[in-house]
């Protein structure tokens, strides 16, 4: 299944371009959350937490408890002024139950997220070359999303984004659109379609116009036994340019996670840890070389809300149900009527002989 699912993409990318880098709007590009850097970016099948507002919105469907989530970033070691911070915040709108009960209903998943990236002190250059001056290169995301399943497989998610970009003396914001599916057809399989920037957030810094490309992509990821989960994803540009990003998460004990991915937009290996516990979890991931030196990334998420409760009610399994008898009412006790001191029943209770009032004599 994964070989097939190789060769899928390797058909589908044969007929494109690598991208070759350049793409508007980089900073705003580097998503939430250190656990789907870790998997080479191939997170849309896997998505299921607060992140999934900018990897796949339809992946908010699966929480099933409110989550809380921080991100910290350090892009470049080499570079001191460029820092990523992240935010997000996911929802469950349930009904009829508490939050985490047995029998509550859905109306869906809404998700907020703040993103914010900066690089500074970078040397402005005209014509004649450098100026002496810097300026700073500042981005805002705004993002609000929604999702919901679609019968007990699929799910659908949108998730709506204001980007506010300052370069140095010029500023501008956009608006933009995000839509994106998952379907499960099998157990322990994952297949997962975004389409970002349906509407592209359109930014005009003075003269030029900087629109983000529309993309597409496609993702799988399959769990191999609650143990390993490899994933695998594909994006394509309106353009015709591609990447492709790969990854792998085992679990070789119940609280840790081990990552490693590479994504061909960065042409860099990354590798990751996650420490899960309750309803705290922790995740670090490291990319590997670049001229700029290593990419540090860590988030914090706490989930709350309780835990579904055990029932107290357990059916027998080879009986199927159990059946109550009525319990037998006792029968009636008969009446005992008293006996006079000759032996003979109270009036109430013996034969009477006449009107005169003398008894019958007894054989």
């Amino acid at each position: 299944m994964l070989a097939a699912a190789a060769i899928a993409l390797a058909v589908a990318a044969a007929a494109f371009e690598r991208n070759p880098g350049g793409d508007a709007g980089a900073l705003s590009s580097w998503g939430l959350g250190a656990r789907a850097d870790a998997l080479g970016r191939a997170y849309g099948a896997l998505a299921d937490d607060a992140a999934a507002v900018y990897w796949n919105p339809a992946g908010l469907a699966a929480l099933e408890r409110t989550e809380l989530t921080f991100g910290y970033g350090v892009p470049f070691r080499e570079v001191s002024d460029v820092t990523l911070g992240d935010a997000a915040v996911a929802k469950p709108l349930l009904y009829g139950a508490a939050e985490g009960a047995v029998g509550a209903g859905s109306l869906g998943t809404l998700a907020a997220a703040f993103a914010f990236r900066r690089a500074g002190e970078i040397y402005e250059a005209n014509e004649t070359g450098l100026t002496g001056r810097t300026f700073d290169d500042t981005d805002v995301e705004l993002s609000l999303g929604y999702a919901h399943s679609l019968g007990e497989k699929a799910a659908f998610g949108l998730a709506l984004k204001n980007v506010t970009r300052n370069v140095g003396d010029y500023a501008d914001s956009g608006f933009g659109v995000d839509v994106g599916t998952t379907y499960r057809p099998l157990p322990g399989l994952g297949l997962g379609a975004v389409v970002r920037n349906v509407i592209g957030p359109n930014f005009r810094l003075k003269a030029i116009k900087d629109v983000p490309s529309l993309t597409f992509e496609l993702s799988g990821s399959y769990e191999l036994l609650g143990v390993a989960a490899p994933c695998a994803a594909l994006e394509i540009t309106r353009e015709g340019f591609y990447d492709v990003g790969a990854g792998l998460e085992v679990t070789p004990v119940k609280y840790v996670a081990l990552r490693g991915g590479y994504y061909t937009g960065d042409e860099r290996p990354r590798a990751g840890l996650g420490f899960h516990f309750g309803g705290f979890r922790f995740d670090y991931t490291m990319r590997f070389g670049g001229p700029l030196g290593d990419c540090h990334l860590a988030s914090v998420s706490a989930l709350f809300g309780g835990e579904p409760p055990p029932s107290d009610f357990v059916i027998p399994e080879e009986e199927g149900y159990i059946e109550f008898e009525p319990a037998e009412e006792p029968a009636p006790e008969e009446e005992i009527q008293p006996e006079n001191e000759e032996g003979e029943e109270s009036p109430g209770g013996a034969d009477v002989g006449g009107s005169s009032g003398e008894t019958s004599e007894k054989p």
